[in-house]
């Protein structure tokens, strides 16, 4: 087992170890188990029933259903795993459930499980909604972080909450990793919903391919620093260059029919560019394997 205070894990041969992707039926998740069995690392991948299973063709992965909300199924999925990626984002579906209190249990179920399996190294996928405001053409960075109550996103609020429940486990021990990805584009990310916010078409933006982020999430396992959080992030533009023909030339706006907010809303409404610099830096992510993508 590794010990509690190890910075990365570059010196481990992942090829025997065995990683356990929680939310591989995500839109994430199926993008880092392929990135995951293209390395050859042992995988197993735990997708709720309604999921649809990894692909046939993948090595080394292995299917699993269940549930993080269902301790049977939780600790089956544990057996025999070194390492964990939690890629999931509860969301309420019960009455009385809220964004924040499934988040926070989501989190905090893992991290228990996952200390009782003996686990290695958690890399959790949080969100790049959780940094700091930064002035108007300044980069925003792994320093600062999100002001609780500050937004009326309860998805935001509850991003920020499972930052903090990591850095609780982090401080007792635990060997955590955590991962902000910025707006995902690229294969089974649909856009769409973020047409019905009302955002300038000059507001800053970063957008990043999601099996980019896939690769980076991969290497935060074995060349993360414990503790730390990295930015995935790609290239810095604009919201009117991202949605390009959706805006009204009169207002410089672009709209679309209303819904339900999207997910990662908040990066879009925000606006704001990022530096990915020490995830470059401390990820080697100009290590380019074959096969891999290019990052931005």
């Amino acid at each position: 087992m590794t010990h509690p205070l190890a910075t990365t894990l570059q010196d481990v041969d992942m090829r025997t170890q065995r990683a356990l992707v929680l939310g591989a039926g995500g839109r994430l998740g199926g993008h880092l188990v392929t990135e995951l069995s293209r390395r050859g690392w042992p995988t197993r991948a735990l997708r709720r029933w309604r999921s649809a299973p990894p692909s046939a063709q993948l090595r080394g992965v292995e299917d699993a259903v269940g549930d993080i909300f269902d301790p049977v199924s939780l600790d089956q999925a544990l057996a025999g795993v070194n390492h964990v990626f939690y890629c999931v984002a509860p969301r309420p579906e019960h009455p009385g459930d809220t964004w924040m209190g499934r988040a926070v249990e989501g989190i905090r179920r893992t991290l228990e499980a996952g200390r009782g399996a003996g686990v290695d190294r958690v890399v959790v996928v949080s969100c790049a909604s959780t940094l700091a405001r930064v002035a108007p053409g300044k980069f925003a960075d792994e320093r600062g972080h999100y002001l609780p109550g500050s937004s009326d996103d309860p998805r935001q609020e509850s991003k920020y909450a499972v930052e903090q429940e990591c850095y609780r486990y982090f401080a007792d021990g635990m060997d955590i990793v955590m991962v902000l990805p910025t707006l995902m584009v690229g294969p089974g990310i649909d856009l769409s919903p973020f047409a019905a916010l009302d955002v300038l078409a000059e507001q800053p933006l970063n957008i990043v391919d999601v099996r980019q982020v896939a690769f980076a999430t991969a290497q935060a396992l074995q060349h993360g620093r414990s503790g730390e959080r990295y930015i995935i992030g790609g290239k810095n533009t604009v919201a009117g260059e991202v949605f390009e023909g959706w805006g009204s030339p009169r207002t410089s706006r672009w709209f679309g029919a209303a819904s339900e907010r999207p997910r990662d809303h908040a990066i879009v409404s925000r606006g704001q560019w990022v530096s990915s610099a020490r995830a470059h830096h401390d990820l080697k992510l100009g290590e380019r394997q074959e096969g891999a993508p290019r990052m931005s």
